[in-house]
């Protein structure tokens, strides 16, 4: 029979939360955790199954986390900037919650995966359409635009190559979308930005094209 634990599932989980935010992920283990908690091993197992079940809670702790932060950003003025503002700072502030929610390897998978895995999708792309007043389909390009060069920045950050104070994360953020709102409205071909050596469009070459 299993001994019974001297902490709740709650302080379990906190206490794994703790050692990610404070060491990473890749110190967090059966060893770890009971040593903080000044426990048996076997007590964690009374909470939870496996670790894959315990990393399943983390999970969702890790997002309530996060989505303090998405709730700041969309309280501001536009909310659609302010998220992606937001979503830098929490991997600003909490590095290695950031790496843990949103930088594990995957076997596979889409930008369609990683904007839904985010889990703001659909109000974001409602507020892309009040902000940039265009259709739904528009709207999921822009989204989709920024994400990358969101996640490119928060990426960065997050391992710390690079810091940004709020106002220049507002300054990108509103030239970025303001560029893909233009490039998708006028429906421009990719290539239709990249320079010739003469300073002229280079629609011409036989290496390129907007298929």
């Amino acid at each position: 029979m299993p001994r019974k634990p001297k902490y709740t599932k709650e302080e379990l989980i906190d206490t794994a939360v703790a050692i990610i935010r404070e060491e990473g992920e890749e110190s967090l283990s059966a060893r770890n955790l009971v040593k903080r908690l000044g426990t048996a091993p076997a007590t964690i197992f009374t909470h939870f199954n496996s670790m894959d079940a315990l990393e399943e809670a983390l999970t969702d702790k890790v997002r309530e986390i996060y989505n303090v932060y998405v709730n700041r950003g969309l309280e501001k003025n536009p909310p659609f900037k302010g998220f992606a503002i937001e979503h830098v700072k929490f991997s600003l502030e909490e590095p290695n919650l950031y790496t843990f929610l949103f930088l594990k390897p995957k076997a596979s998978g889409t930008l369609d995966d990683i904007m839904d895995r985010e889990g703001h999708r659909e109000v974001l792309v409602e507020e892309a359409m009040k902000v940039f007043g265009c259709d739904k389909e528009t709207a999921e390009e822009v989204f989709a635009n920024l994400v990358i060069y969101m996640f490119g920045l928060a990426s960065m950050c997050s391992k710390g190559l690079c810091s940004f104070t709020e106002e220049e994360l507002a300054k990108k953020f509103g030239l970025a979308a303001g560029g893909f709102l233009y490039a998708v409205k006028e429906n421009l071909p990719w290539y239709s930005v990249i320079p010739g050596k003469d300073g002229k469009k280079i629609e011409d070459s036989p290496y390129l094209s907007d298929k």
